[in-house]
């Protein structure tokens, strides 16, 4: 006992505390460190060496929630942060998030590694702004399907390390991210030895070149039970990438983000109440096709309940008018205004989870925010915090599965791309996939003109329209001039 050591006499080894956790429980060196570290509740075996690396784990809101240490040998030691500037040696039995998840929230394109040190070391490689990669904390085989509603919408890419472990957890993480995943790649690295990860690769490899291997690499797909010469049409189209899934036909993607843009009293709230009738109704949106009517939440706290009221009923009548049937519009457009919740703010954790399960109770397909400026109490010039109101954007579309659109405004004086005119830091014209963007081109007819800029295809020529309203019979509508 006063040497910390034991030996057993019938033969089954000798040792000290770490030899000892490993035959008891039937681990290897690195778990065995882990699991005393817990046990005692501090880190025993740090005292004289420092960690090769510091993996932070953050929730949602970008909050730490832990950290593993690495040391030389690859052993690995947990803490979490207890709140009075120490740290405690053990995680308790709660969730663990994905490494680096307040970067993934805001990404398009995601990386998923086997390891912390390949997710930095892809993270290192700068891909760009809409870029991020991430892993899951217990390793090969631990992936969970709670996991994947984070991807919904994105693009993903698989790093698998070059073994039959690392195979077969690649094909899991697929299978698992398919469901809401924009779409899933395998990339194999050809000149990575046994054994070898993404890591290797890129000691002898550059940015280039990785990104090469993954626009070379074909689309994942579940395998099927169809093989043979000749197979069924429909397998066969599967196979090849899908088309885009629009809410709006050449304007709003499935699953993508995007911004209402104008000036002050430019009409985007006319415009928003407009689109979310037609995609509750299903019918054409400025000549522009709704596949299928979806559900629509609008969350509306610039105007006066009333007037958004007013302006609802009066378009929906112009709708009815052109066919469009009111009882789609009752089924599926829900409005929550400051009669409903008095208060919301995007940067209130409460209220975001409130407004969560109220989507999730509806089944949303779209939400729509109007507007952006009054709905958080950020600096909307600075990246950092603009990131942080961003990521509960988000985490509601990730939790949901739905679409978001925001109503926001231009910068009076400012010229150029839409993206350059958005009002506020850089990071918000990043976050958005889809931009539309209104203009009054004659202020005695008031004619206006829309814009669109999207990530996934060429987006349509912009269109002018007129909004008329007439008091008399309780009709208005937005009518396109070309």
């Amino acid at each position: 006992m006063e040497k910390g050591v034991w030996k057993c006499f019938a033969g089954c080894g000798e040792g000290g505390m770490v030899a000892f956790e490993m035959k008891f429980s039937k681990c290897d060196e690195a778990a065995a460190r882990s699991n005393i570290a817990g046990l005692v509740g501090r880190n025993l075996f740090s005292q004289t060496e420092k960690p090769e690396a510091i993996y932070q784990y953050h929730d949602a809101r970008g909050v730490l929630v832990f950290e593993k240490l690495r040391y030389p040998g690859k052993r690995f030691v947990q803490r979490r942060p207890t709140g009075k500037g120490g740290y405690e040696y053990k995680l308790g039995a709660g969730s663990k998030p994905l490494y680096h998840l307040p970067e993934l929230l805001v990404a398009n394109e995601i990386a998923i590694c086997e390891g912390e040190k390949d997710a930095d070391n892809v993270r290192a490689l700068n891909l760009g702004g809409n870029f991020a990669a991430t892993t899951n904390f217990d390793g090969a085989g631990k992936w969970k399907d709670e996991y994947s509603v984070f991807f919904a919408g994105k693009k993903v890419v698989i790093f698998p390390d070059n073994d039959e472990i690392g195979k077969k957890h690649a094909e899991q993480v697929a299978r698992s991210v398919h469901r809401y995943a924009l779409g899933v790649k395998i990339v194999d690295l050809p000149t990575v030895d046994q054994n070898g990860d993404v890591s290797d690769y890129l000691k002898s490899h550059g940015a280039a070149e990785l990104m090469d291997l993954v626009v070379k690499s074909p689309q994942w797909h579940p395998p099927t039970a169809d093989s043979g010469v000749l197979i069924p049409s429909e397998k066969f189209i599967a196979t090849v990438p899908d088309k885009i899934d629009w809410l709006v036909e050449n304007v709003i993607e499935r699953g993508a983000n995007g911004f209402f843009c104008a000036v002050p009293k430019g009409g985007k709230s006319w415009a928003a109440v407009d689109l979310a009738l037609s995609l509750a109704m299903g019918c054409q949106w400025l000549g522009f096709a709704v596949p299928r009517p979806v559900k629509v939440a609008l969350i509306t706290r610039e105007d006066n309940p009333a007037l958004t009221s007013w302006r609802m009923k009066h378009l929906m009548r112009g709708k009815m008018e052109s066919g469009g049937d009111i009882r789609l519009a009752n089924e599926n457009l829900y409005v929550n205004s400051r009669q409903q919740t008095p208060e919301f703010m995007l940067d209130q954790p409460e209220q975001v989870a409130e407004m969560v399960a109220a989507i999730k109770e509806r089944g949303i397909e779209f939400a729509l925010f109007d507007v952006f400026n009054v709905m958080h109490a950020a600096d909307e010039n600075d990246n950092t915090e603009m990131r942080g109101i961003l990521r509960f954007l988000s985490q509601i579309q990730a939790e949901v599965s739905c679409s978001i659109g925001v109503v926001h405004h231009f910068n009076k004086a400012e010229t150029g791309s839409m993206t350059q005119r958005l009002r506020g830091a850089s990071s918000i014209a990043g976050w958005a996939e889809w931009l539309i963007g209104i203009s009054i081109v004659d202020e005695t007819t008031k004619l206006r003109s829309m814009d669109f800029e999207l990530k996934a295809a060429q987006p349509p020529d912009a269109v002018t329209y007129k909004i008329v309203s007439n008091d008399a019979n309780g009709v208005a509508s937005l009518q396109r001039t070309q």
